[in-house]
């Protein structure tokens, strides 16, 4: 086939489809009404139009709707009524202790001593009085808190507890209880803390000393004599001295003649350290009694006698003191003889 045959063909094609088109749109639209499909033969009526109430308009009939049966409600099932249970007894109320009256801490006070000395009706009971003290010590009774440090430290009621007892007289201490600063002193110039600290002792002891503490002010002289936490000073130990003595400790009577008679802090004087040797003996202290023999015996700064020297010495043997006893070997080993192994 040409090319003039094929152009010929396709022109003749386009001819019969345009005139085919021309008739088909001339031609009326019912003819070409598609059948319908299997299953709609019938004619299916279009939805009602909404209803809006009283409008005023027609309300139109409405559509038959499928009669829908209710589906049966199951019947809930009936449980039998609990049975009524009892009433649980109401539990009785346990019975109310007696109220403890108040005490005032004097009171609290008083009732501890009764009950660590046993007096005034009351049974003796170191358990009771750390009891009422321990109370007492609350409420900051000086005393009662002394009293305490004091059962701790001896052990009394309750195992020693040298660290308990310091706490107890700190308390009272703070509460300007001289007694318990002048046993925090004790404490902390002995070994009761592990190693002396006499810096702290001197510290409490002064303290104690300042409200007229014979005992305290004795050791603050002989802290200052010996130069224990401090450096020496004979002056100083003079004056605690005199203090203590004036205050009627005799052990400071003994160490004021010792200082008269060697003149240390104070003025030589053989006459003052015969006095104080004399009222120290006179209170019954062994070392006075020595002392003052020792005096007679040798005729220092009195009219030599013997015999008073040696009766003097005797009676401080009596009492166990080595420094008479040995004196008194030094003058008779034969009469003396019980002495000599005298350390």
């Amino acid at each position: 086939m040409t090319a003039h045959t094929v152009k010929r063909t396709l022109s003749l094609f386009l001819a019969f489809l345009f005139l085919g088109t021309m008739i088909i749109s001339a031609l009326p639209s019912d003819a070409f009404t598609p059948p319908p499909l299997p299953g709609d033969e019938e004619e299916i009526a279009p939805p009602p139009p909404p209803v809006f109430g009283d409008s005023g308009e027609e309300e139109l009939p409405k559509q038959p709707q499928p009669e829908i049966k209710p589906k049966p409600v199951p019947k809930p099932e009936t449980k039998p009524a609990p049975k009524p249970q009892p009433k649980p007894k109401p539990k009785p109320k346990p019975k109310a202790e007696p109220k403890e009256p108040s005490y005032t801490v004097d009171q609290l006070f008083k009732m501890g001593m009764n009950t660590y000395k046993g007096e005034n009706g009351a049974a003796q009971s170191y358990a009771e009085a750390l009891k009422w003290w321990g109370r007492a010590a609350a409420k900051g009774h000086a005393v009662a808190q002394y009293n305490l440090g004091i059962m701790h430290k001896n052990g009394e009621g309750t195992p020693k507890d040298y660290k308990k007892a310091r706490d107890y007289f700190l308390q009272s201490a703070r509460n300007k209880y001289a007694s318990g600063a002048e046993q925090l002193g004790h404490l902390y110039y002995g070994d009761f803390l592990g190693k002396p600290d006499y810096g702290e002792a001197y510290r409490w002891y002064e303290q104690a000393a300042q409200n007229n503490r014979a005992f305290a002010q004795f050791r603050l002289g002989l802290m200052h004599y010996k130069g224990q936490g401090r450096p020496k000073d004979a002056l100083k130990a003079f004056y605690w001295f005199d203090e203590s003595a004036k205050n009627g400790f005799i052990d400071a009577m003994v160490n004021l003649g010792v200082l008269y008679e060697k003149g240390e802090g104070a003025v030589f004087s053989r006459e003052k350290a015969f006095q104080w040797y004399s009222k120290a003996a006179e209170k019954g202290s062994p070392l006075g009694m020595a002392y003052l023999g020792e005096v007679y015996y040798q005729g220092r700064g009195v009219p030599k006698d013997e015999k008073k020297g040696i009766r003097l010495l005797e009676q401080a043997a009596a009492k166990n003191l080595a420094y008479a006893q040995r004196l008194l070997y030094k003058i008779d080993n034969i009469k003396y003889m019980k002495y000599r192994n005298v350390k």
